[in-house]
């Protein structure tokens, strides 16, 4: 009787590392796809992963260097956890202050530096009343941002907006956990589909857009509105 629990427990066991090893397998596939679309998109691209293992798409375009990034956030207990679409633009030249600009804010943005920042700001009439708005030591030039801010977040998917003198950030949630398998389970499982390029493509425009803004306004001391991909 002992042998016999003792052969069943084993083989348990091993059905729940056969389901362990083969949900790993579909995890990293999903995540390692979610760039796919994005062929000839950036210049001098390269892939890689970044210290948690999660996707990393490097290159240059229309004159930044940039990267793509995703954040798997479990964090906190919701109805579906968030699948977050990092596009960074990184500084040609430095910038002046510092500004985190999040909506919704749930106090577990974990991705955000901000949490460790100096303070608030007040929100400028236009800009997303449901949300922080922080900096460090000195705010970035919020007439130079004016202009995009109120039209980036029409869309209720962008998430945050991060400047600082060395890059600009922003942050969207690009998909939702299954929710079948979290619901029961718990588990946070994306979809393997790949982004879509038309939509990274936008983000990006809007990201060297925003970013060339900041860089001018600090060369020239005043806020500089550019033709940009909004209209």
């Amino acid at each position: 009787m002992n042998l016999m629990i003792v052969l069943l427990m084993l083989v348990m066991v091993a059905l729940m590392y056969r389901r362990y090893r083969r949900d790993a397998w579909h995890r990293t596939q999903s995540r390692d796809s979610v760039f796919d679309e994005c062929e000839g998109l950036l210049q001098q691209a390269k892939f890689s992963h970044d210290r948690g293992g999660l996707p990393l798409l490097q290159g240059e375009y229309d004159g930044y260097r940039v990267s793509l990034g995703i954040v798997e956030d479990t964090v906190a207990w919701r109805k579906l956890p968030p699948l977050w679409l990092l596009v960074t633009v990184h500084a040609k030249a430095a910038s002046e202050g510092s500004l985190d600009l999040i909506v919704r804010p749930a106090n577990n943005e974990f991705y955000s530096p901000s949490w460790q920042w100096d303070g608030n700001l007040h929100l400028p009439t236009g800009w997303p009343q449901h949300a922080i708005l922080k900096y460090r030591k000195r705010p970035a030039d919020l007439e130079a941002l004016n202009p995009f801010v109120p039209r980036l977040f029409s869309d209720d998917r962008m998430k945050e907006l991060l400047v600082t003198p060395q890059l600009l950030r922003l942050t969207y949630m690009a998909k939702q956990a299954n929710r079948g398998e979290y619901l029961i389970m718990r588990n946070a499982v994306y979809d393997a589909i790949p982004l879509e390029r038309d939509l990274i493509e936008s983000l990006l425009k809007k990201a060297v857009d925003l970013r060339r803004t900041v860089e001018l306004a600090a060369e020239t001391g005043k806020g500089v509105e550019l033709e940009n991909s909004y209209a």
